[in-house]
């Protein structure tokens, strides 16, 4: 039943994925309107909002996986929900009977959740007099170079959104705080991997309402045809390691154990950087400075080269990510790492898949790094702060984070819905999911200057330690001397 219902959500997984990787692309198409910042008179006009006596009106920067277009969002859902209708190329098409949904059951197809999720925020936000103008200004780095020259010039929307940006900017002091009480409202009712990567000086700057963190999952056919358990999922990297090891060597040439991917793009860092979190590394101290050459860091890509050695040649390192999600979805590659949308797109394909939590090296803690997380943050120039933060606020509300447990697609982030036995029964694996996203979750970091020439001195660094016999002890020092005469 649950691969069934994994079927019915394709559509859902199509939009999400925009937001999948830091890397860049998605959602760049965009409404004319998303000019540059601060150099056009169609900017987005967030520092001209006033307050009415009609109430207040706060400008949003869309993202993809709720975005239903630019406008006054009361006056976009109705011309929404027809277009969608309308949509001959959805599969499965939607009709009118669709968006008949009754929170607690599953939604009954994927298509309408945007519908649904920006029609309840409207309703909620309206009760409390508050209006929303959503603007696009794409995403990737497309988004990036428009939100820097917005806090430039002092001129952004009232809420903005992004993934692997957002911390930084947190850094930089150009994102307003949350208010205490809703602080620790979202510390004690919410799980970690929404909030817990825009914590700053014990302050929280950003919220996440869908955020996905990795997890392993396994072709269990090849899996059964290397002579092991295709249910048992791996505890250790040791057992991940003779597994992949295993299956490698039953297929001959023509399929292999698989693993990571480690490409030196921000496709690999969000991944096997959940390795380095697990084993107690990671890229970058509090401060922005580099960790390169730790000795985590170095037992963590040993790992890594390891889990190489099980794959087709080129195939870990590829700077092309697709190629190695292709291989997987061939059935040429075993196990895999990645976000929430694997089990989705496995199930549409065909593949019976097992799925679980990250194994955890000898001395290693369970850790993880967001991916495809959009997180809405308050800029410190907004103009309506106390309505952005009820937006906000709405999206952690049940009735928003009941819309996400029903799609089964992503992991709801309120405990009070997420921790229910009817969640457990009705969505297991994306249960499996959520208790992933508690503890040590992490984004990925930016560094104390050239945030990107940092990157790719160390992913470069990670790529010759994969592909060559040189020492990675001394590979990574090099990176980290290399890193270190930029950022101090």
């Amino acid at each position: 039943m649950l691969k069934k219902m994994h079927v019915m959500f394709l559509s859902l997984l199509i939009i999400a994925l925009l937001a999948a990787c830091g890397s860049g692309g998605g959602n760049t198409g965009g409404n004319q309107a998303a000019n540059d910042p601060g150099t056009n008179q169609n900017q987005p006009s967030g520092n001209d909002e006033k307050p009415s006596a009609e109430g207040t009106t706060i400008t949003v920067l869309n993202e993809g996986a709720v975005a239903v277009g630019v406008g006054v969002l009361g006056d976009l859902l109705e011309k929404k929900k027809q277009q969608t209708i309308a949509d001959e190329t959805l599969n499965p098409r939607i009709t009118e009977e669709d968006f008949n949904y009754t929170p607690g059951q599953p939604l009954k197809k994927a298509g309408v959740f945007p519908y649904y999720y920006q029609s309840i925020m409207n309703e909620k936000l309206q009760s409390k007099n508050i209006t929303v103008k959503t603007e696009d200004w794409g995403w990737g780095e497309p988004l990036i170079q428009k939100q820097t020259a917005g806090f430039l010039a002092k001129n952004v929307p009232d809420i903005i959104v992004g993934e692997t940006q957002m911390p930084g900017f947190a850094q930089q002091g150009l994102l307003e705080p949350f208010p205490d009480d809703m602080a620790q409202e979202i510390r004690d009712n919410v799980a970690p991997a929404a909030w817990k990567p825009m914590e700053y000086d014990g302050k929280i700057y950003g919220f996440a309402s869908q955020p996905g963190v990795s997890s392993l999952f396994w072709n269990k056919k090849l899996v059964k045809d290397a002579g092991l358990d295709p249910d048992k999922a791996p505890a250790t990297w040791d057992e991940l390691l003779a597994n992949v090891q295993k299956v490698t060597e039953a297929g001959g040439g023509k399929f292999f154990g698989g693993g990571v991917y480690a490409g030196p793009n921000a496709g690999g860092y969000l991944r096997y950087g959940t390795l380095l979190v697990i084993n107690g590394g990671g890229f970058a101290d509090d401060q922005g400075q580099p960790v390169f050459n730790s000795d985590a860091n170095v037992e963590t890509v040993q790992f890594l080269k390891e889990l190489n050695a099980n794959h087709p040649a080129g195939l870990m390192a590829n700077t092309n990510e697709g190629t190695y999600f292709d291989a997987f979805k061939k059935g040429q590659i075993a196990y895999l790492i990645d976000g929430p949308w694997r089990a989705i797109e496995s199930s549409q394909i065909g593949i019976d898949y097992g799925m679980s939590q990250i194994p955890l090296s000898s001395d290693g803690k369970a850790g993880n790094i967001t991916i495809g997380a959009a997180f809405h943050a308050v800029p410190k120039d907004a103009k309506n702060k106390e309505a952005a933060f009820e937006y906000i606020r709405t999206m952690y509300s049940e009735e928003i984070q009941q819309l996400i447990a029903d799609t089964g697609v992503r992991s709801p982030v309120l405990k009070s819905v997420a921790e229910t036995d009817a969640y457990k029964a009705a969505h297991p694996e994306m249960y499996q999911h959520y208790l992933a996203m508690a503890g040590n979750v992490q984004g990925l970091p930016t560094f104390a200057k050239e945030d990107s020439k940092i990157w790719q001195i160390f992913g470069e660094a990670v790529t010759k330690a994969l592909m060559t016999k040189g020492d990675i002890k001394g590979i990574l020092d090099e990176a980290q001397k290399r890193a270190e005469a930029i950022t101090k």
